[in-house]
């Protein structure tokens, strides 16, 4: 998790949305707001806001940390697509804030439920990009149906399901269909050993209840017929979650077939002589990893994975140095990993800008934020680069 800094935060937010968000609270709604009213002049506030109870403090942190996950171009995207499906009316005023933070705060304000179900929908793209995604085409079925019957037999047919697990006869699915025709069903079984655990007022430990903390995610595009799942759990366990959803949504009986292969191939980038070289250089002057996430791919190890987050300036060879270190204790070889991310920071060639323009990678083995990059010219360069590395299959 990255390091949250609250006074940062406060700084990066116009102060009239400022005064809005904090002046809700009695404990902070005397404070002198007109003296607060330059952007990076928020002492009191700072001051205030660390003389209130643990518990709102932690809830303040959690919005605002959620504030700061949405401003992202391709977030920002979902969150607009929210608004213009709720509230429509407000898109033009949306669009008058300057900056990307304080669009995120201001949908918070004004138009809620667009808020909360682009929160959802975003924690259910970034989770496409991790290590328990799988996509199947689509297969002759019968017609999808979010009818209360319908998915009262799923919720019937996971709680059935799950039932070895000691998770409790309580399953609850929620089924969104968003601008795009794409069904989503998330559904929310009772998971207490991997729930965040806090301390409340009264010293006791309890389960945090997040909105984003669903167990088990359906998309179905009726379109094409895809479906994609989201859940713990190896291919086999997926496969089962795949026929009951047929089953309970469609009404069909499916046979097992294999999910679409990765989009990107990234292990490679772990073998003896790879470096990331190739890309033109007249247009690409430097390539550094910035962040690298494996993975075990041999039975037997108690570790989920390995994570760097490696200093601007660091070599791809001195990276590898340290990761061999690393695995030497306890006892693997990159031979026996698999990549689930990789953030590549691209440094254009400098043609007379201030500053050099740069590419910021994100890739696991199904996705990439190349597309969320607005500029065409740096698009072009990220898939020129992708393609000399091998990484993409294109």
């Amino acid at each position: 998790m990255a390091v949250f800094n609250l006074k940062k935060t406060l700084k990066q937010i116009d102060p009239d949305v400022r005064q809005v968000l904090f002046s809700r609270y009695p404990e902070l709604a005397a404070l002198d707001w007109l003296q607060l009213k330059q952007k990076r002049k928020v002492d009191p506030l700072f001051d205030a806001l660390l003389e209130l109870p643990n518990e709102q403090k932690r809830d303040i942190q959690l919005l605002l940390r959620t504030f700061l996950s949405l401003k992202e171009d391709c977030h920002l995207k979902v969150l607009l697509e929210e608004l213009k499906d709720h509230n429509p009316e407000l898109v033009h005023e949306w669009a008058k804030n300057t900056t990307k933070l304080d669009k995120v705060i201001w949908t918070y304000l004004n138009a809620r439920a667009a808020f909360q179900e682009a929160v959802i929908f975003v924690r259910a793209d970034d989770l496409t990009k991790s290590m328990y995604w799988r996509k199947w085409q689509g297969v002759d079925c019968g017609q999808f149906s979010a009818s209360k019957p319908r998915i009262d037999a799923l919720r019937q047919s996971l709680i059935d399901h799950h039932s070895g697990e000691f998770r409790g006869d309580v399953c609850e699915i929620h089924p969104y269909t968003r601008r795009n025709g794409a069904e989503y069903l998330f559904a929310y079984l009772p998971n207490w050993p991997e729930n965040f655990m806090v301390f409340n007022r009264e010293g006791e430990l309890e389960a945090l209840d997040l909105p984003t903390a669903f167990s088990i995610l359906y998309v179905f595009t009726p379109k094409s017929g895809s479906l994609e799942i989201i859940a713990s759990g190896g291919q086999s366990a997926q496969l089962e979650l795949r026929r009951r959803f047929y089953q309970a949504m469609t009404q069909t009986e499916v046979e097992d077939l294999d999910p679409e292969r990765p989009t990107y191939s990234l292990d490679h980038v772990l073998e003896e002589g790879f470096d990331f070289t190739g890309q033109d250089s007249a247009k690409v002057e430097r390539v550094e990893v910035s962040r690298l996430l494996v993975y075990p791919r041999v039975e037997g190890f108690n570790i989920e994975g390995l994570q760097l987050r490696i200093r601007k300036g660091t070599t791809w060879d001195k990276i590898i140095e340290k990761l061999d270190q690393m695995l030497t204790a306890i006892d693997l070889t990159r031979a026996q990993l698999t990549i689930e991310e990789i953030w590549i920071r691209v440094q254009c060639a400098n043609n007379g800008q201030k500053r050099p323009r740069m590419i910021n990678l994100k890739v696991t083995p199904r996705a990439c934020n190349l597309k969320s990059i607005d500029d065409d010219d740096l698009q072009e360069i990220g898939l020129n680069c992708l393609e000399a590395w091998k990484i993409s299959h294109d």
